[in-house]
């Protein structure tokens, strides 16, 4: 691929990716602030209850909890359309679409970034509160998360050479065992909480549809630009 085409195509992801994450604010706004907002209530009894409350300083937090959701996914999406893009630049090409290849790029991408590292550590609203919380859990995740994608990388670099049909098969296999592996190796972590259990169950299926939403989004979003903006017609398979 000529390096012009490539910087093309890398310029384009990191603009679906920046779409994307524009969606992930929109989308967390709606179905996730709702929760967070309700949580925010009880903390709000519990500060008080232990006489601990301050409402300028609570205020202060609620403001940074926005302008982390804002920020963070202009950031997430900066880094998603680049992995995306880099993966499709120098990963092998299949008999797809470019639509189809983002997708199952984004799909990967999602399944090893946050499928695989939120079964271990699903998403906690305690996190977003509790400095205390945050320090324990966020270690935990972002080090299994780094270990899925590492193992993931590990296996693409080391399969890429191998020609034969079926080695998608021992690529999964070998991930999957060294994802069995840190989740068996890493320690629990399960945060103590009073909160309504469908509250907060509520609150992590809605950041988990968000995340969603924002990696799928994306890879359709960088599969479109590519289609029409820098991939020639007669390279696209019917």
């Amino acid at each position: 691929m000529a390096l012009p085409r490539a910087g093309r195509i890398l310029a384009l992801s990191i603009l679906g990716g920046l779409v994307a994450g524009g969606i992930l604010a929109a989308v967390s706004l709606v179905i996730v602030q709702p929760y967070t907002n309700a949580i925010a209530e009880l903390v709000i009894d519990e500060l008080i209850a232990d006489g601990e409350f301050d409402e300028e300083e609570f205020d202060f937090q609620m403001q940074s909890i926005y302008r982390l959701q804002t920020l963070g996914s202009v950031a997430a999406g900066i880094v998603a359309g680049s992995l995306v893009g880099v993966t499709f630049i120098g990963g092998r090409k299949f008999n797809a679409s470019p639509m189809m290849q983002g997708i199952v790029i984004a799909g990967i991408a999602w399944f090893v970034l946050y499928a695989v590292p939120s079964v271990k550590y699903p998403p906690s609203p305690l996190v977003i509160f509790y400095a205390e919380a945050a320090s324990t859990f966020y270690p935990l995740y972002f080090g299994y998360t780094a270990v899925s994608g590492l193992a993931a990388l590990a296996i693409i670099i080391g399969f890429k050479k191998i020609s034969r049909k079926n080695k998608i098969f021992g690529m999964a296999a070998a991930y999957l065992v060294i994802a069995a592996t840190a989740f068996v190796l890493f320690p629990e972590y399960d945060p103590d909480s009073s909160y309504p259990q469908a509250l907060v169950s509520a609150w992590s299926a809605s950041v988990s549809v968000a995340i969603t939403v924002f990696w799928f989004s994306a890879g359709i979003i960088c599969g479109v630009l590519w289609r029409f903006l820098a991939i020639p017609t007669s390279s696209v398979p019917a």
